[in-house]
């Protein structure tokens, strides 16, 4: 039997601090968006009515019935991320790179 080997991850080269830094700013922005949008579909489920949630409703232009389908989607997405993230590593570290 063989004995494998310390698993390293192939990093193919250093990204510059530009390119990170508007990856950064860019998932900022993107998860900034999607907590206003959950923010606002809680806050209706609740049955909290407000100016700025109702502008909050206009501007992104959502349903007023299509909150609880938004909501269950984000839930499944909680589950299956880190059980594609685990299984993905598992890959990763038990087939030399991921490749079969």
């Amino acid at each position: 039997m063989q004995k494998r080997e310390k698993f390293a991850p192939i990093i193919r080269r250093q990204t510059s601090w530009r390119s990170r830094s508007t990856r950064g700013l860019v998932l900022v922005v993107l998860w900034g968006f999607i907590a206003l949008v959950v923010l606002a579909n809680i806050g209706f489920s609740l049955g909290w009515y407000s100016d700025s949630l109702v502008s909050l409703y206009l501007l992104f232009n959502l349903k007023v019935h299509g909150d609880n389908q938004l909501l269950v989607f984000i839930g499944w997405l909680i589950i299956l991320t880190p059980v594609y993230c685990g299984w993905r590593w598992y890959r990763l570290s038990h087939d030399k790179g991921g490749r079969s």
